[in-house]
């Protein structure tokens, strides 16, 4: 396994733990191939499925991160596309936060350049639940 992958499925992990710890379901994928990583749910409120990455921190740049929101390694990146997940969670390793984006925010883009002094802050959890609080509603069985 590379590092990369490492660093991805230790992420993840965090991820899962926060977010159980907060009231979540969670349920991951197996592997790396998968355009979400997680899927959460609080019931009765519809799943919500989550892409996480790892932010890397730029050294010359005070509290400022590069998050890469594509697929791919090497010199081939591509962009995700609509419906491969509704949340991108990014983790701050320095600081032990995830912060969280929509999908349509991100859509396209191949990286994000972020920094808490100018942008959302961290810990932004409750971005999970709005606008995804849509409740399910049962239906009958034939």
């Amino acid at each position: 396994m590379n590092d990369a992958c490492k660093t991805g499925d230790i992420s993840e992990s965090i991820f899962a733990t926060q977010a159980l710890r907060r009231g979540w379901w969670v349920y991951t994928s197996n592997g790396h191939a998968r355009p979400a990583d997680a899927i959460v749910v609080r019931p009765p409120m519809r799943p919500v499925s989550i892409q996480i990455k790892t932010a890397s921190i730029y050294a010359d740049r005070d509290n400022t991160y590069g998050v890469m929101v594509c697929r791919g390694r090497g010199p081939v990146k591509v962009s995700y596309l609509k419906g491969d997940f509704d949340i991108l969670a990014a983790w701050l390793p320095d600081v032990e936060k995830f912060v969280f984006w929509r999908f349509d925010e991100i859509a396209e883009r191949k990286k994000i350049n972020y920094s808490p002094r100018l942008h959302r802050q961290p810990d932004n959890w409750d971005l999970l639940e709005t606008p995804f609080a849509d409740i399910i509603t049962p239906q009958p069985c034939c």
